[in-house]
């Protein structure tokens, strides 16, 4: 992963898509998430990238949420994100939700590709 990329992303995401942001994370981290390795890593980037992530969504404890999902995975905290990312994605929607997907891969690309011709690969 190209982190000066995911970075740029990161930095120019609306509320919206920081938010649909961490709802991918939330789905990857209880592998609900349907995206291949390369997919994941992806998005998992973006999300770590986020700097100061506030949300319209969630409450500032879904970070603590996900890190634990990450660290330390149990039943309960299965349960927990399952919970916040069904309710985040009856707000957001599937077709929002890859709109948003379709656009990060794009913009990656693209700032992935002004990287390798300025030489910061």
């Amino acid at each position: 992963m190209n982190r000066a990329a995911l970075a740029s992303v990161a930095a120019a995401l609306e509320p919206f898509e920081i938010d649909a942001a961490i709802t991918v994370a939330l789905k990857i981290t209880d592998d609900s998430c349907k995206m291949d390795d390369e997919g994941r890593a992806l998005f998992m980037g973006l999300y770590d990238a986020l700097n100061c992530p506030s949300s319209a969504l969630f409450e500032p404890t879904v970070h603590d949420l996900i890190q634990i999902g990450r660290s330390d995975p149990t039943a309960f905290v299965f349960g927990e994100i399952r919970a916040l990312r069904t309710m985040a994605m009856e707000a957001i929607t599937q077709p929002r939700m890859k709109a948003f997907k379709a656009r990060v891969r794009a913009v990656y690309a693209a700032a992935c590709a002004i990287s390798k011709t300025q030489g910061t690969l």
